[in-house]
């Protein structure tokens, strides 16, 4: 498209989409209004403030596209370029994200996909998403566990323990480049892989490596009541 050599971008993907039947509130986790914000807009907030972060697209529930928009408009976040209808999985809401940033930019441009629902990302995790990713091909926040793993089959016993050094928990940011994720999500339909709650795990499905940035254990994820008081005081303590 002629631009020549221009520096490649840095787009943020939030993902916005998801709806859960077991949340006790009357309305959807990432619009859940904390000390006068949604918690969607505190996630913006933190891909606004970001110096090296140049756009963001917002893969959002169906029948909130509006609502985001006005939040965006309430809330100063000037680099939300568009909000796309997202689907009815992670895989799906993040394939709608990245086929509209495929036609928006170029192949060599860091997508950092990043959960609405985790509001106390920082500008650090940000970073090191978009640098692992410069190096590596790709950029995927996690964290040791602290705590011993077991495999269940049943939720109630155990037989098998896993070595806590061989487990990383994943979360987002998961920075990615632009022309690989398009092409994976392209080829996980064509193989019938489906329904995978994020990228990567479709992509390891998918054969290939993940290759880890830095988490935190601060980067809740808001997915019960109690996470939502749990997020104030973190949030506070800041």
């Amino acid at each position: 498209n002629g631009r020549g050599n221009a520096k490649t971008m840095n787009k943020g993907l939030i993902l916005a989409a998801g709806l859960d039947p077991g949340f006790q509130m009357d309305i959807p986790k990432q619009f859940v209004i904390v000390d006068n914000r949604p918690i969607i807009v505190y996630t913006l907030q933190a891909f606004q403030r970001h110096p090296e972060i140049d756009e963001v697209v917002v893969s959002c529930l169906p029948g909130w596209q509006e609502m985001v928009r006005a939040y965006a408009k309430q809330f100063d976040i000037t680099k939300l370029s568009a909000v796309v209808e997202g689907g009815p999985d992670g895989q799906e809401s993040s394939r709608r994200g990245v086929e509209w940033l495929a036609e928006h930019g170029e192949p060599d441009d860091v997508v950092v996909v990043h959960d609405a629902i985790r509001p106390l990302v920082t500008e650090d995790l940000i970073t090191d998403s978009i640098c692992t990713c410069r190096k590596k091909g790709m950029g995927v926040a996690a964290v040791r566990s602290v705590d011993t793993i077991m495999l269940s089959d049943d939720g109630i016993s155990g037989k098998e323990s896993i070595v806590k050094q061989k487990v990383r928990r994943i979360q987002t940011p998961q920075s990615y480049r632009l022309g690989y994720l398009k092409k994976m999500h392209a080829e996980a339909l064509e193989q019938g892989v489906r329904y995978c709650m994020d990228n990567n795990s479709m992509i390891a499905r998918m054969g290939q490596t993940v290759y880890f940035s830095k988490g935190s254990d601060f980067n809740i994820k808001i997915n019960a009541v109690e996470d939502v008081e749990m997020f104030k005081a973190l949030y506070h303590m800041k």
